[in-house]
């Protein structure tokens, strides 16, 4: 093992045992940071294990069998924390279902849990042809395309619920998110890339180094702003039942003067009564406030209006934040946009410039000064 590789090591144990006990012991955080707190206590131990290994015969060598599998955990533990840090929800007992490869890899592998010797000849080991060690190499590799796959699905879905029913849709969390993901996918397909293909020391190095940039980064940022992920109306949306499921599927079939009805009865509303100033707004709620059905209003506004929940209402907003503008108004851009019904800074940031094309600033300095 190199220096580097065991500098890095060293590091990313270090800093994973400490953000787990600074999320942990932190009171202000959430019930997704602790869960954060718990993989990179995880994590941790995995950094260390090439260590313990390395230092041969010791009274750590007994730990190398219970750690040497951890990882076979890390795709559910990503995607049940950002199930939780999106919608602010607690797991439960049917997500223990979760480290079912871990399990698996260590039943396929219990003589070694218990006899330091053969644990450690396990690590060190060329590659051989024996049906368990096959097995676990597809379950604990398996589990990394698995989990992938089911979180690009669970984003992609947020994503679209949030778009079509909340008003207060922050596109920044996203980003966020997907960016996490593409950090995910890219150190284990290092990690594949270097047991299944190239042993170049190299591929995992580099797979080790963005592993404790992702974790840990997203911890430190996480622990700052207990929130960031956080989209709690999702929580409310989904515990709502579905209109669907008790009665048949109705797209469509509102007919082009009605559509034209209820289009004008809610900017009426809207307008008139000032609801876009709301910042919690969602579908369902301003359906109850209009008196039609969630499905119908979704469908008028998509199919006549030519344009999704969110941006109806976005528009009615940054059309207030300008005309303040246009007015030559003093106020700060914050106090505009909260006072617009925008739930923070960085989503006005990020509608306005997606509705109108410039940034707040650059559209306050555009505008022509009135002596």
């Amino acid at each position: 093992m190199s220096q580097t590789q065991t500098l890095i090591l060293a590091i990313g144990g270090l800093q994973g045992f400490l953000l787990f006990a600074l999320l942990v012991s932190d009171k202000r955080v959430n019930y997704a940071s602790k869960l954060l707190g718990l993989q990179c206590l995880l994590m941790a131990t995995t950094f260390v294990l090439p260590l313990i290994v390395a230092a041969g015969e010791s009274s750590f060598t007994g730990l190398i069998g219970f750690f040497v599998f951890l990882p076979a955990s890390y795709g559910a533990l990503t995607y049940l924390y950002c199930r939780t840090a999106i919608t602010s929800s607690s797991l439960k007992p049917i997500d223990a279902l979760h480290l079912l490869p871990l399990a698996v890899c260590y039943l396929l592998n219990y003589d070694i849990l218990f006899s330091p010797s053969k644990a450690l000849s396990f690590v060190r080991m060329a590659d051989t042809t024996l049906l368990k060690h096959t097995l676990t190499k597809v379950v604990f590799y398996g589990q990394t395309v698995v989990y992938s796959t089911l979180l690009i699905r669970m984003v992609s879905r947020y994503q679209t619920k949030a778009k079509q029913t909340l008003s207060s849709y922050n596109p920044d969390i996203f980003k966020w998110l997907w960016s996490l993901i593409a950090f995910m996918v890219s150190i284990w397909g290092l990690k594949i890339l270097f047991y299944f293909i190239s042993r170049a020391p190299i591929v995992n190095v580099l797979a080790d180094c963005l592993l404790v940039i992702m974790v840990y980064f997203i911890a430190i940022v996480q622990w700052r702003n207990p929130t960031l992920f956080q989209i709690q109306q999702l929580t409310t949306q989904s515990e709502q039942p579905a209109e669907s499921s008790s009665k048949p599927p109705t797209d469509g079939l509102l007919d082009q003067e009605t559509r034209s009805s209820v289009l004008r009865l809610v900017q009426d509303r809207v307008q008139q009564q000032a609801l876009y100033r709301n910042s919690e707004l969602t579908l369902a709620a301003l359906a109850e406030q209009v008196g039609v059905s969630v499905h119908h209003l979704s469908e008028t506004l998509n199919q006549y209006g030519g344009k999704n929940f969110n941006r109806f209402i976005n528009e009615y907003r940054v059309a207030e934040v300008c005309q303040q503008l246009d007015q030559n108004s003093e106020s700060k851009l914050i106090d505009l946009a909260l006072d617009a019904g925008f739930a923070s800074k960085s989503s006005f940031n990020a509608i306005f410039k997606k509705i109108t094309g410039l940034t707040p600033s650059a559209y306050r300095r555009q505008l022509p000064s009135k002596s």
